[in-house]
């Protein structure tokens, strides 16, 4: 098992790989398949996270929308961790069990050059929704930094602008 990857598709802040791959989240062990799209399902900022201390992608079910992001292969251990422990993706995204998660890992499908292939990504919790709900106005906003992160991810595979500006009128005002 200690040689098996998973696929894992990253629509928000780790859609730049030099974040996702950063001494204190990955450490190099991503390595980038490219652009997939998700079918059905739109971008929200809609949960609230300490570590940003702002507004954090999420996405939910949309019949008329689509995400782009990114898949990266990863060890498995990153993502699916022996039962009763959280791997580093589950730490990373704030994946746990109880009222205190704000997202649960969950196998999909994405598209990849018309390929449909399953992988792993981070859908928020609906517990994680009403925490956001309770934050201030100003908390709810995202954050230029973390946004920046978008951008940088979007601008380095080169994400349709239609997109990123789907991406801006999501994310609202930044603070």
């Amino acid at each position: 098992m200690a040689d098996r990857n998973i696929l894992l598709f990253q629509y928000g802040s780790n859609m730049k790989p030099g974040r996702l791959n950063s001494s204190k989240r990955l450490a190099g062990d991503a390595r980038v398949i490219g652009v997939a799209r998700m079918d059905h399902w739109g971008i929200r900022f809609d949960l609230y996270s300490a570590n940003n201390e702002c507004g954090v992608t999420d996405i939910v079910s949309a019949a008329r929308e689509h995400v782009l992001g990114i898949l990266y292969e990863v060890p498995y251990r990153s993502v699916v961790a022996p039962r009763g422990q959280r791997s580093c993706m589950d730490e990373i995204e704030g994946a746990r069990r109880g009222h205190l998660s704000n997202y649960k890992r969950q196998k999909i499908l994405v598209r990849r050059n018309g390929t449909k292939v399953e992988a792993r990504t981070y859908v928020g919790t609906a517990l994680g929704r009403k925490r956001f709900l309770r934050q201030s106005n100003n908390e709810r906003r995202v954050s230029k930094a973390y946004f920046g992160y978008l951008l940088a991810g979007a601008r380095r595979f080169r994400l349709p602008r239609s997109y990123v500006s789907y991406l801006r009128r999501q994310a609202g005002a930044l603070k």
